[in-house]
């Protein structure tokens, strides 16, 4: 499967560029891990750790930001990351039993979730904040 180019995700917010960049590629690695034919459980545990981890201060640090420009819809926008937190826990529940077909449905939620999550809901807050921008 092709890897995803973080500068189609771009919002012109540059700290949440940087970190979906950050998020973008611990998916490509997942994505590349999954292809391997020698696939160890063991690398996709430290991949599926590391983002839920990175996933968790981005999130942080977003909720922040909102947080600090007045962002109307902030309180929606915890409520998605928390259902995305929670799918994550969940797959790494399960990931530790079953392995290469969670890393599989981890690579779909991972892709589907940063095109729809970074796309929709993150462009949202990222048009309110270039609105509230000096000119």
């Amino acid at each position: 499967m092709a890897t995803i180019d973080p500068r189609l995700l771009y919002l012109h917010v540059p700290e949440m560029d940087r970190d979906h960049e950050r998020l973008v590629a611990i998916a490509n690695r997942i994505s590349a891990l999954v292809e391997r034919p020698d696939f160890r459980l063991k690398d996709f545990a430290a991949e599926l750790r590391e983002l839920k981890a990175y996933t968790i201060e981005h999130f942080a640090r977003e909720e922040a930001y909102m947080a600090s420009i007045g962002y109307p819809g902030l309180a929606g926008h915890k409520v998605q990351h928390g259902k995305i937190i929670e799918a994550l826990a969940a797959l790494a529940a399960e990931g530790a039993t079953k392995g290469a077909r969670i890393a599989l449905s981890l690579r779909l939620f991972t892709q589907v979730w940063l095109f729809e999550h970074i796309s929709g809901h993150d462009g949202e807050y990222a048009k309110f904040a270039m609105a509230k921008a000096p000119r």
